[in-house]
């Protein structure tokens, strides 16, 4: 059996932490015209569009460098293994919807500026 460090999820070719959740939802983008006649014409536009609700428990420096990737307009290329095509699978996304507090006593932890708890949405373009 294979276990996360077998198949770490990268972030601009970044390891990042092991994640407490990550939920993967695939969607169909589609376009829907209704004719003159009532008949709604279904355009599809794309298929596979990925959206990742993740969360974390992280140290202040994996804190910042995920705000970082948050707060950037640039897209992030995210590695993700897919267990279909056994394989990773590059995609391009945007870290939205970043929310984060300090873990209650964790600032007194050494050698940290805290314990943090968050999360965040990865939604591809």
């Amino acid at each position: 059996m294979s276990n996360y460090n077998d198949f770490p999820i990268k972030i601009n070719n970044t390891p990042i932490p092991v994640p407490i959740a990550w939920n993967e939802t695939s969607e169909v983008v589609e376009n829907v015209n209704t004719t003159e006649a009532g008949t709604d014409v279904i355009d599809v536009l794309r298929v596979d569009k990925l959206s990742v609700n993740a969360s974390f428990n992280v140290s202040s420096t994996w804190l910042a460098t995920f705000k970082g990737w948050g707060n950037s307009t640039s897209v992030l290329s995210v590695n993700i293994y897919d267990a279909v095509s056994n394989a990773y699978v590059s995609r391009d996304m945007r870290i939205r919807n970043f929310v984060y507090s300090l873990v209650q006593n964790s600032d007194r932890t050494s050698g940290t500026v805290g314990l943090w708890e968050l999360s965040f949405d990865l939604i591809e373009i």
